[in-house]
């Protein structure tokens, strides 16, 4: 090949993997100030602008993060240096706090899926917050966690409870339901999460269906419990199954064993009667 030949494609992205995974491991290791440096000015036509700055190092920081979020295997290697970047960026910069949380964590409109389920880099982000790798997974709560500005309520909001419970638990926080915490934004919830957000479950982070049919009528909720019932008399008699019940000692008895004696008792009553 001649020198002057643009390497192959597939070399070429390679090439450009490293190359950023180099400069994110620079930029970790340098002091705070140096981090004005991701944040110019100067916005040329075609580049990415929020709040009169240059937010094309963000992003392509973003694009980075996305592409190795999809690796299946040394996630902490590949993923601790670029979250703990953002997380001291998001922390010292409040432009890049918005712009992250802008591209992080954009208004909630689907509230039917867990938050954990899915794509995006929310989705991606909250699967890490239970990764068995514990130093993984707080990197990626303390990033969500400053993105949401410290906020434990709009944390919850966007993971849910049982994602964040370990980052809370570190950081002695407590539950935002205990203190009847609201999670909403006023400025920026969606109408669809307005709607449904009474309905959703703070723990899973999303709408759970009922075990009942809405518009089941309370006869008809009476009907389906004679049938259960009806079910597991039948199936106690071919001793398919045993039901048990706590006896007056604690212990667990056959529920026939502790009907018995009921019924010698009244049989014994209309005899004397």
């Amino acid at each position: 090949r001649h020198p002057t030949a643009p390497p192959p494609p597939l070399l070429a992205a390679a090439l450009t993997a490293l190359l950023r995974s180099h400069a994110v491991n620079l930029l970790v290791n340098l002091p705070l100030r140096c981090l004005d440096s991701l944040l110019p000015a100067r916005v040329p036509p075609g580049s990415a602008e929020y709040l009169g700055l240059n937010m094309d190092a963000l992003q392509t920081l973003l694009v980075f993060l996305d592409t190795r979020l999809d690796r299946g295997q040394r996630l902490a290697e590949a993923l601790n240096p670029v979250l703990l970047l953002l997380t001291t960026s998001a922390r010292a910069h409040r432009e890049t706090r918005k712009f992250l949380r802008m591209r992080v964590l954009p208004p909630l409109r689907e509230v039917r899926t867990r938050p954990e389920t899915g794509n995006s880099l929310r989705n991606k982000l909250v699967r890490l917050m239970t990764h068995v790798d514990t130093g993984l997974k707080h990197r990626a709560a303390e990033l969500l966690f400053v993105l949401c500005k410290g906020s434990v309520p709009r944390l919850v909001k966007y993971t849910g409870y049982g994602n964040a419970a370990g980052l809370l638990a570190i950081r002695g926080l407590r539950d935002p339901r205990a203190d009847g915490a609201d999670s909403s934004d006023t400025d920026s919830d969606t109408e669809e999460f307005k709607d449904a957000r009474a309905d959703i479950n703070p723990v899973t982070g999303r709408i759970e269906g009922s075990s009942l049919p809405p518009s089941m009528s309370e006869e008809q909720k009476q009907r389906e419990a004679q049938k259960l019932f009806l079910d597991l008399e039948r199936l106690a008699r071919g001793r398919i199954i045993q039901p048990l019940s706590l006896s007056a000692d604690g212990r667990l008895r056959p529920v026939e064993a502790m009907l018995r004696p009921l019924g010698e008792e009244r049989e014994s009553g209309s005899e004397s009667d």
